[in-house]
């Protein structure tokens, strides 16, 4: 559905050996709205994120539906993150937008802590947090 309506793409990853199905990640662009009140967030990076000062919204390209397939072996989550952050990095070139958010679960935090995302909204909407990083 998300296809059908341009609001984002999905990519498959597959095992270059192989050619088995390791898993997918789709991406699209998402705002987001960064509360000033939020003092986890330094000055600085609120800067590195372009929040609006009047709206307090950031534009953000969004890492979604990240998942593995079940027959696929552990350990090519940050393999699949890597690929999408050269997949956004690309779109940076060509149109502009330097952040990057995932939305997790709270046991996910740590996982992508380790991939270098920043916490931002912690239960926000759908009760997922918002993790974001800079590209």
């Amino acid at each position: 559905m998300m296809e059908k309506k341009d609001l984002s793409r999905t990519y498959l990853v597959f095992d270059a050996e192989s050619g088995m199905l390791i898993g997918f990640f789709s991406l699209g662009i998402r705002c987001m709205t960064v509360d000033p009140k939020n003092k986890s967030i330094s000055e600085s990076f609120r800067k590195r994120m372009n929040v609006d000062s009047d709206t307090s919204v950031a534009q953000a390209y969004l890492l979604g539906q990240l998942a593995r397939n079940d027959g696929s072996p552990k350990g090519y989550g940050k393999e699949m993150v890597d690929e999408a952050l050269e997949v956004m990095h690309q779109c940076k070139e060509r149109v502009g937008c330097r952040l990057v958010r995932v939305d997790c679960d709270d046991d996910l935090i740590p996982y992508y802590e380790s991939l270098g995302f920043t916490l931002v909204v912690r239960n926000g909407p759908k009760n997922l947090c918002q993790m974001v990083t800079v590209i």
